[in-house]
């Protein structure tokens, strides 16, 4: 009995697992239908969008949209640039002594910043005046870069006092332009006649073959020289390119052309002529040629 029992059990046992698998295998297969149905209804509805572009309305704001997504790629870029103008105002100023370059815009070459840097250390422990050196990219929150290195000699030296006899010279990549920046006591120590020079010839002069080094270097020497009280090493030499043609033109070869015919003509008329002339001098001057 107890046997039959235990058999009756096990059958419902097992008839418990298979509803419970049979009800499983159903809820696979119903998410299963849910998640092809979302499929294709996600399917659909991307047909009936690609379709619906074709429309004016929907041509109109396709384009609304890539305009702004070129607006957003140019604002972008003008920020990255403003961002490089803000990083420079939140650079501590530079330490005395330490260093004098910041190289935002990656304009000078390492031995070039190590000659900048001993002539600006010389300088502050001979006569106590402090020179930076910054470059800079692209400038787009101060367009103007005398206004931005002010602005920069400002926030480093905030006082008079401390900013007397500190200058700022700085230089823009992208407008190839230069500014002089200081206090009343370094630019009445490099003087105009020098600051001029340097604006006007040192930094153009260099930059229309976009020797970054150099115009800076050369500037730094010029105002070096002018605070130490030596002479002044002087503006570079514009080189100016030869722009004188170096080829002929048309007329020129069509007029050669015509004096070399000629020359070839009146060589050819003479090789024939001479010898017949000597030939019918031979012949008139023989009395026996026309017995013969």
């Amino acid at each position: 009995m107890s046997v039959a029992l235990n058999l009756t059990t096990f059958s419902l046992d097992q008839s418990n697992v298979t509803r419970k698998r049979t009800a499983l295998i159903r809820r696979v297969c119903s998410s299963n239908a849910v998640s092809k149905a979302r499929t294709d209804c996600l399917q659909a509805s991307c047909v009936v969008t690609t379709e619906g572009i074709k429309t004016p309305a929907n041509r109109f704001a396709s384009a609304v949209v890539s305009l702004g997504i070129a607006a957003t790629i140019m604002s972008g870029s003008a920020l990255n640039a403003s961002a490089a103008e803000l990083e420079i105002l939140q650079t501590p100023p530079p330490e005395s002594g330490k260093g004098y370059i910041v190289d935002d815009g990656g304009l000078l070459s390492r031995a070039a910043s190590g000659t900048i840097n001993s002539k600006l250390a010389a300088l502050e422990k001979e006569t106590g005046f402090h020179l930076n050196v910054i470059t800079i990219r692209k400038l787009v929150f101060e367009q103007d870069p005398f206004a931005f290195g002010d602005k920069v000699l400002e926030t480093w030296y905030p006082t008079l006092e401390v900013g007397n006899d500190k200058g700022n010279l700085l230089l823009v990549k992208n407008s190839k332009e230069g500014a002089i920046v200081g206090g009343p006591a370094f630019l009445k120590g490099v003087g105009d006649d020098i600051l001029d020079s340097i604006l006007s010839k040192n930094i153009p002069y260099n930059l229309e073959d976009e020797k970054f080094g150099e115009a800076l270097t050369s500037s730094v020497d010029r105002i070096v020289a002018a605070l130490e009280g030596k002479e002044d090493p002087g503006p570079p030499t514009k080189f100016i390119k030869d722009k004188s043609k170096t080829y002929k033109t048309k007329e020129e070869t069509n007029e050669k052309r015509e004096v070399f015919s000629n020359v070839v003509i009146g060589l050819l008329v003479i090789s024939f002529v001479v010898p017949m002339v000597q030939y019918f001098g031979y012949v008139a001057g023989d009395p026996d040629f026309d017995d013969n």
